[in-house]
């Protein structure tokens, strides 16, 4: 089923952490490039003394020296200090808020601001202006992708992750915004269905939810691009661009939600038993299943129907019908033998494995129905502790 929410987007801790995507294509970030944002010294030991060598000035990024000692786990002591390599070769800095970790770009872009954006006079969040931007075009100059200088965790890591960018303003001159919504970033799939809405829900005109937004009713609405914003690490959110009698919108349903969805009255015809679920979402629950007949069909959406049944409506899978259940299965009463080279399956093919070989004892079974495939494969119809499965005759693959 498609819901308010997407699957979450699990990604490892190298591509998290040691590559960090920066958003408008802005690159990648090295794990060992600083970027200095603050006049900083730079000293030829550890724990500086006496008078610098030199000093950085901003903006500029460096590298750590060959010989340079870092861990992104290591517990972070009270004054940190980075040896890195400058014009005067291998140097220490300390490591404070004048330092982030990332590397500074510049390149001059247009960025599409979809969301009220903060200001900060340098990208350090302690700087901010006190000023916003409404959402409108802007200049980046530069950009910094930055990364935390500790990492507990892959999700920590990414969520402390980001882009600074700087940008040219009329009446305070370059400022500096951090991990803007951007429109330039909405990667919408072109889609042509309708989508039913359960709830009542909000319509904005950009895809970003500021502000109450349009009042929108349950029911059904015409969908003409769908994007999912994976902006936050593992908490995907899906939005729709719907055509309204205002215009076009963009939803993020709060309430669950069918796409591709059609109101049908058409009757589908099962040939065979099928089986039901109270949403369409598929599961290996072997209990619930429809006898062959004809069935009036509610609604659909993708390759699922929802029917009317002796017991209310009901969701099924056309598709897998005859692959769960095909024609032919006859009632029997045989014994069979199992034995640790047995394996099991939830239906009769070998696609979706139950109990694999080693799982039971040498013993004998009664088996309640029996199956032959076109290609001569006798399968068994038993009951295990864990439910129904089949068995083929012979392990597959053995002939003779």
């Amino acid at each position: 089923m498609i819901r308010r929410y997407g699957l979450g987007l699990f990604a490892g801790l190298t591509a998290a952490v040691l590559l960090l995507p920066s958003a408008a294509d802005a690159g990648v970030v090295p794990a060992t490039v600083f970027t200095i944002i603050g006049e900083t010294e730079v000293y030829t030991k550890e724990g500086g003394g006496g008078r610098p060598m030199g000093r950085i000035a901003p903006y500029q990024s460096v590298t750590l020296a060959p010989d340079g000692p870092f861990d992104w786990y290591d517990e972070r002591p009270q004054d940190p200090w980075l040896k890195v390599s400058t014009w005067l070769g291998s140097q220490w800095i300390r490591d404070d808020d004048r330092v982030l970790y990332g590397e500074f770009k510049e390149q001059t872009q247009t960025l599409t601001l979809i969301g009220t954006t903060r200001l900060f006079s340098r990208p350090d969040y302690g700087a901010a202006t006190g000023e916003s931007l409404a959402p409108q075009q802007v200049v980046s100059t530069a950009s910094i992708g930055y990364a935390p200088k500790y990492i507990t965790n892959t999700l920590s890591a990414m969520a402390q992750s980001g882009t600074w960018y700087r940008i040219e303003t009329s009446w305070r001159g370059p400022v500096w915004i951090a991990n803007p919504a951007l429109m330039e970033e909405v990667k919408a799939e072109v889609v042509d269905y309708d989508v039913l809405l359960t709830g009542q829900e909000s319509a904005y005109p950009l895809p970003y939810a500021e502000g109450e937004g349009d009042k929108l009713e349950a029911g059904i609405v015409r969908a003409s691009a769908r994007w999912e914003d994976r902006a936050i690490p593992f908490a995907a959110k899906l939005w729709y661009k719907v055509k309204l009698p205002q215009g076009e919108r963009w939803i993020q349903p709060e309430h669950e939600s069918l796409e591709n969805y059609r109101g049908e009255q058409k009757p589908i015809e099962l040939k065979t038993k099928t089986r039901y679920f109270e949403e369409p979402n598929l599961t290996y629950d072997r209990t619930r299943w429809l006898e062959p007949g004809t069935y009036p069909v509610v609604e659909s959406f993708g390759d699922w129907r929802r029917i009317e049944t002796p017991d209310g409506a009901k969701w099924i899978y056309p598709k897998r019908v005859l692959m769960e259940r095909p024609e032919g299965i006859l009632p029997v009463q045989e014994t069979i033998r199992i034995s640790g080279r047995t394996q099991t399956y939830y239906f009769p093919h070998n696609a979706e494995p139950c109990h694999t070989e080693g799982f039971f004892a040498p013993q004998e079974v009664q088996a309640f129905e029996k199956w032959t495939s076109p290609e001569g494969v006798v399968w068994y119809h038993i009951t295990t502790f864990s439910g129904e499965e089949w068995v083929p005759e012979k392990p597959l693959g053995q002939t003779g």
